[in-house]
């Protein structure tokens, strides 16, 4: 009887998807060429191709930089794992919350990272959805359109 109260207690007490899946995600990332610096939240963390481990509770920067070509920046965002669906029937409120603690709740997308670097050194290749970007560059390129210039006042 002890061990079936002890068993419903740990059953009880964690979550199903920081048991299935845990709280961290590998995540491949790649570039053409290979060779660049991996950058996450402004960390080191290796060259590409590599597969990093990052927290699954928390949105990730990922930026990829060499030498001769643009850098390259992807947020990776946590979404809401079909894990929770499970938490619901088993573990209830206190599965989903240990969940929702641990970032077991979630999954990072993009799952992997795969970037074409482009050559030059004189602009930046942001993707961030939401937000507002400005890129200091010291010639412009062939190609772009001008949509405003800063003046002295």
């Amino acid at each position: 009887m002890r061990k079936a109260v002890s068993l419903a207690a740990l059953v009880l007490s964690t979550g199903c998807a920081t048991i299935m899946q845990g709280s961290h995600q590998n995540v491949g990332i790649a570039s053409t060429p290979t060779g660049a610096t991996i950058m996450v939240d402004n960390q080191q963390m290796g060259v590409t191709p590599a597969t990093v481990r990052l927290t699954r509770k928390d949105n990730h920067v990922v930026r990829l930089q060499l030498a001769g070509y643009q850098p390259y920046e992807i947020p990776l965002a946590r979404k809401t794992s079909g894990w929770v669906w499970g938490n619901l029937v088993f573990g209830g409120i206190p599965g989903l919350a240990v969940d929702a603690i641990t970032g077991g709740l979630y999954k990072l997308t993009p799952e992997d990272v795969n970037a074409t670097l482009a050559a030059g050194q004189t602009s930046m290749s942001v993707d961030r959805r939401d937000q507002m970007v400005i890129a200091v560059v010291l010639a412009p390129q062939p190609g772009w359109e001008k949509i405003g210039q800063l003046a002295r006042n």
